[in-house]
C-alpha cells in the first residue's frame, strides 16, 4: 500500500514580485525597520514599519523600468486599510544591488552597495515616503556634492562613494554608537568611511586606508568596538583582524573548499569570533572559534559540522549559523548555536552546544533535503516571547534548501522549513501540551499541568513515548515525542498493524502516538481530540495525543536569501520572518518573478 501523508505548510502573509531574475541573493539579506520595537506599526502611522529588498537587478528608466531597490509599508494581516503590502518607495539607482542594505537609527536614510559592471559603490539614500512603485520607480541620481546631500531638504537624495573596483560579495557594516561604516572589495581591500548618516560622510583616505588586506574578495566586515577591531574573511578561506591603523592580522587558513563566503560572526562580550568553514583540509565542514585578540596564523578551535564540500570543484559553501536565545543572554556566555552542515553531502542541521564560552561536541539533526551537494541557507533564529496560546516563550530556527526539501510541506521542491527549538527552562511552571527540545534533539511534551521543573536538567528518557520525571513526581511529567526530524509521520490507515511507540499524523496536525505493545486500527477513522494528552480507541490500539508537530515547510523556488526576522505580537499577522526567493515563482497575484516574502511566526508552528 503506498504511504500518505498529509502535507504541513507554512503559510507566506504576501509575497510581492521584484521583477524577472529579482532576488536579495544568497546569504543576503532584506533590512526591517520599526520605530517601536514594541509596537506594530501600519502603513498610515506615524514612522510606519517599512522593510526594505534590494531586487538584485540593474534599475531602469522607462520603457522598461526597473526598481533597484524597493520599500513595502502596511506589512501586517491585522492593519485596518489599504494594501498588504503597500509600495513606501521605489527607486531606480542606476546601478545593481547586489548587497544587504542597512537602516540608519531613525529610519530615515539607507546605506547600500550597488554595482554598475565595471566598479561598485558605497550608496547613501534619503528616501521621500510613498515614492514610487515597484513596476514604475523613482530615478534617482547623485547629488552634485557631499554638502549637497547633507544639506538636502527636497527628498529622496543620493550620495555615491566609488570603490575603484567591483564588490559582489561584502555589504556594508555600520557602528551605530560612532557613525562610521566598512566595506570590502573584490581585490582585498577594506573600506573605512566616517561620518555616514549623522555627520559630514567620507571615506577614510590615507593612514592605512584603504586597507589592502588580502588579494581575494572580501566578505562582509564586523566591527568590534571593545577591541576597536574590523574582522573580515576573504574567499582564499583566510580571517583578517583589522586595526584602526588599516593594519591586518591574518588567521592559519581556515577554508579549503569554496573559501569564506559570509562574514563572521563575533561575540563581543566573549571576546569570541566564529567563521564557517565548508572544509577544514580533513575532509570536515567546521565552526572555528578565534579570539577576538587572535595571533597571526591562529588555526582556532574547531566543532566539526558534517563532510565537506570538495576542495578541487567546491560549489557548496557553509553559511552562517545563530545562536539561540538562551546563549545571546546568559552572562556566561552558555546555550547553543544551529547550523546547516555537512556541505559536501546531504545538508542537515546542527546544534553546537556552547558552556561558558567553550564550544562542545556537535549533535546532528534533523537532514533537510534528499539530495546530497545542494546548498543550504543561514540559519535564523526565531524567538518569541509571546505566542498566542502557548503560555511560554516559544523559539523556532528557520532554513531554507535549494532543491528536494525533506518536510511534506515542501513537496520535494526547494523549500524554507522551521524547527521548534525551545529549550528547557529550570524552576518553570509547565502546563499540558507545551513543548520542549530536550538535550538530546528529542521533543520532549509536557503531560501534566501545573508541575515546576527542576533546578538542573533530567536525565531524559531517549525512547519514542517514554516518560521522563522532572522535578519530583509533583513536578513536570514529560513525554519524548521522539526526534527532531524532517520525516513527516503517515496518516492513519484503516485495518492495519501498528506496533507499539508507533506515529501517525492526524488531521488536526498532532502527533499521535500508540499505546505498548500496539494493535491493529478499526475500519474507519477515529474522531481525533485535539488535546494533547487525551487517549482514543482505535480497534484494539491506543493512541495518545502528543502534541503539534513541530516541522514546517514551504516551497520557494531555489530557496531563499537570509531570513530576518522580527518579534512584535501585538497585532495579528505581526512576529514575521521576510526573505526573497532565489528563483523566479508566482507572486500572489503579482505574476512570476523572483519574490520578496512575509511570512507569520504564529502561523509557521
Amino acid at each position: 500500500m503506498r504511504r500518505r501523508r498529509r502535507t504541513r505548510k507554512l503559510h507566506p502573509d504576501w509575497s510581492v514580485n521584484l521583477g524577472g531574475g529579482g532576488t536579495v541573493g544568497a546569504a543576503k539579506y532584506p533590512a526591517k525597520f520599526s520605530f517601536d520595537l514594541t509596537v506594530a506599526k501600519c502603513g498610515l502611522a506615524e514612522d510606519p514599519d517599512f522593510v526594505i529588498y534590494g531586487t538584485g537587478l540593474p534599475g531602469a528608466s522607462l520603457p522598461t523600468p526597473q526598481a533597484s531597490i524597493d520599500a513595502f509599508t502596511n506589512l501586517y494581516l491585522g492593519c485596518p486599510t489599504g494594501p498588504i503590502p503597500a509600495d513606501y518607495w521605489s527607486y531606480n539607482t542606476g546601478g545593481t544591488v547586489l548587497s544587504s542594505p542597512v537602516l540608519s537609527l531613525d529610519g530615515k536614510q539607507v546605506a547600500f552597495v550597488q554595482s554598475n559592471g565595471v566598479t561598485s559603490s558605497l550608496v547613501l539614500l534619503k528616501w521621500k515616503a510613498f515614492d514610487g512603485l515597484i513596476g514604475t520607480p523613482t530615478d534617482i541620481s547623485p547629488v552634485a556634492s557631499i554638502s549637497d546631500y547633507v544639506a538636502c531638504l527636497v527628498l529622496p537624495c543620493m550620495a555615491e562613494f566609488d570603490l575603484g573596483a567591483l564588490n559582489a560579495n561584502s555589504s556594508v557594516y555600520y557602528d551605530y554608537g560612532n557613525d562610521m561604516a566598512w566595506v570590502g572589495d573584490d581585490v582585498g581591500k577594506l573600506h573605512e568611511f566616517t561620518g555616514v548618516f549623522n555627520g559630514t560622510p567620507s571615506e577614510v583616505i590615507g593612514g592605512g586606508w584603504p586597507a589592502a588586506i588580502s588579494t581575494a574578495a572580501l566578505t562582509s566586515p564586523v566591527h568590534d568596538d571593545r577591541t576597536g577591531n574590523t574582522f573580515v574573511n576573504d574567499a582564499a578561506g583566510f580571517l583578517y583582524r583589522v586595526d584602526g591603523d588599516g593594519v591586518a592580522t591574518a588567521s592559519a587558513q581556515l577554508d579549503f573548499g569554496t573559501g569564506l563566503v559570509e562574514g563572521p560572526m563575533i561575540d563581543s562580550s566573549a571576546g569570541s569570533v566564529y567563521v564557517f568553514s565548508s572544509n577544514d583540509n580533513l575532509g570536515f565542514a567546521g565552526v572555528f572559534q578565534l579570539s577576538a585578540t587572535f595571533a597571526a596564523d591562529d588555526p582556532g578551535t574547531e566543532a566539526q559540522v558534517g563532510v565537506g564540500t570538495a576542495t578541487l570543484t567546491p560549489t557548496t559553501p557553509l553559511y552562517n549559523g545563530a545562536f539561540d536565545h538562551d546563549y545571546l543572554f546568559s552572562p556566561t556566555p552558555t546555550g547553543n548555536m544551529y547550523v546547516c552542515g555537512n556541505p559536501g553531502e546531504k545538508p542537515t542541521l546542527y546544534q553546537i552546544p556552547i558552556l561558558n564560552g567553550v564550544m562542545g561536541t556537535p549533535l546532528a539533526g534533523p537532514t533537510l533535503s534528499g539530495t546530497a551537494n545542494t546548498t543550504c541557507s543561514p540559519v535564523a533564529d526565531v524567538y518569541n516571547p509571546v505566542v498566542t496560546g502557548a503560555g511560554l516563550p516559544q523559539e523556532w530556527v528557520f532554513a531554507s534548501v535549494q532543491a528536494d526539501g525533506v518536510p511534506a510541506g515542501c513537496l520535494g521542491f526547494s523549500c524554507v522549513m522551521n524547527f521548534k527549538t525551545t529549550s528547557w527552562q529550570p524552576n518553570t511552571v509547565y502546563n499540558k501540551g507545551q513543548e520542549i527540545l530536550d538535550s538530546n534533539l528529542n521533543i520532549q511534551v509536557c503531560e501534566n499541568s501545573g508541575g515546576t521543573s527542576g533546578a538542573t536538567p533530567p536525565a531524559w528518557a531517549t525512547g519514542v513515548y517514554s516518560p521522563t520525571i522532572d522535578g519530583g513526581f509533583a513536578g513536570v511529567h514529560w513525554r519524548n515525542q521522539g526526534p527532531l526530524t524532517t520525516d513527516t509521520p503517515d496518516v492513519w490507515t484503516a485495518n492495519n498493524p501498528y506496533s507499539g511507540a508507533s506515529k501517525i499524523l492526524d488531521p488536526n496536525g498532532n502527533v499521535e502516538i500508540a499505546q505498548i505493545p500496539g494493535g491493529t486500527s478499526g475500519a474507519t477513522e477515529p474522531t481525533w481530540s485535539v488535546t494533547e494528552g487525551d487517549t482514543v480507541t482505535d480497534g484494539d490500539i491506543t493512541w495518545v495525543n502528543l502534541g503539534a508537530i513541530t516541522v514546517f515547510g514551504l516551497n520557494e523556488s531555489g530557496g531563499t536569501s537570509g531570513i530576518i526576522i522580527d518579534n512584535m505580537a501585538n497585532l495579528l499577522g505581526a512576529s514575521q520572518i521576510y526573505f526573497s526567493t532565489l528563483n523566479d515563482m508566482g507572486c500572489g497575484v503579482a505574476g512570476t518573478g523572483g519574490c520578496a516574502v512575509q511570512a507569520s511566526q504564529q502561523d509557521l508552528q
